[in-house]
């Protein structure tokens, strides 16, 4: 069939192709594009058309790759490469634009603007890094980050604003043995990992910096008391990311070793922004992510993968592939009992 198009729409038809891409795309793929896929023209005319159309792209701004698969060329768009810098955000003003963004999603203000909301507020999330975000978000991923766990949207709501108050807190914190313990904080920062909210702040209880999950928060934050000015600073040489325990899946005495997951493409960018420059990472040419640790403790991994349900494999260590059967297996025979 033969197809009459400009050269503007065929060349945003084929930006739309690579911007919803997964993988690199090759001619095969290409020719299948409203534009392209005209049968009446010769393939090398139709060929000639998309290497002019690539061409307009990258003069227009865009970086597209050319890679060899050993068998073809592909072509992928370098997302990165086409953002503005990255903003230079100190944490404060970070948690102010955030909170502000969800206000308007939470509150269904955001109307056709939805989606460009929710990205932007990923990205700010995730500490605003060089990282870009798929074309399409993972519902699950979406529902993850801007909506946790009940309870602790409230919980964010007011460290936040202790946080940019300078007012020092008051909450009963779970550890992993023990009966909740009241804690008496001064908020440094808030930081996003392992899928859950962090509070890093000098815990004046144990006298030293201390970071806790907001999961782990028993009933509602409180102020410490009823001063109307600022109570504390946070210290000049303060950083949040280098105060956050490296060891991010705990060590111990139950602890697997020399862990392995793959992590598909739909959320790889995720685990890239998580932990890249902490664990080592490998990237593969469908999109998708390998994810090596050194230790990790079953409890803080399962809660984790829970994250992404369907999207993610454990690979190694043989022991903690039958145990990740196992609690499957025990979590549909719960959903089968439930249903009856």
């Amino acid at each position: 069939m033969s197809i009459s198009m400009g050269g503007t729409e065929r060349q945003l038809n084929l930006l739309s192709a690579l911007l919803k891409a997964g993988a690199p795309i090759s001619w095969l793929d290409v020719s299948r594009i409203e534009g392209y896929n005209d049968d009446e023209t010769g393939m090398r005319s139709r060929q000639k058309r998309f290497e002019r159309d690539l061409k307009a792209l990258e003069e227009s701004g865009l970086a597209i790759e050319k890679i060899h698969d050993g068998l073809r060329p592909l072509y992928q768009l370098n997302r990165s490469a086409c953002l503005l810098p990255s903003l230079d955000l100190t944490p404060d003003q970070r948690l102010l634009m955030y909170r502000i963004g969800l206000a308007y999603l939470n509150g269904g203000d955001a109307g056709p603007l939805r989606n460009h909301l929710s990205g932007a507020l990923l990205k700010l999330q995730a500490g605003a890094g060089g990282a870009a975000l798929p074309a399409v978000l993972p519902q699950t991923f979406v529902k993850r980050t801007l909506n946790r766990r009940p309870g602790e949207s409230a919980r964010l709501t007011a460290i936040g604003d202790a946080l940019i108050e300078r007012r020092r807190i008051m909450f009963k914190y779970q550890a992993r043995s023990g009966s909740p313990e009241m804690r008496t904080v001064a908020p440094y920062a808030l930081v996003s990992r392992r899928g859950g909210w962090y509070l890093v702040g000098m815990d004046e209880t144990r006298g030293a910096v201390r970071t806790f999950r907001l999961s782990r928060i028993r009933g509602t934050v409180t102020r410490a008391n009823r001063k109307a000015s600022a109570e504390y600073e946070v210290p000049e040489d303060f950083d949040p990311e280098s105060s956050f325990p490296a060891d991010l899946f705990s060590s111990g005495e139950h602890s697997f070793r020399d862990v392995q997951i793959r992590f598909d493409a739909q959320v790889a960018f995720v685990v890239e922004n998580e932990f890249s420059g902490i664990y080592k990472l490998k990237k593969s040419r469908d999109g998708s992510v390998t994810l090596n640790l050194p230790h990790a403790y079953p409890g803080e991994l399962f809660a984790y993968l829970g994250e992404f349900p369907g999207h993610w494999e454990v690979q190694r260590p043989p022991e903690l592939r039958k145990l990740v059967v196992k609690r499957l297996r025990e979590a549909l025979q719960t959903l089968e009992g439930r249903r009856r």
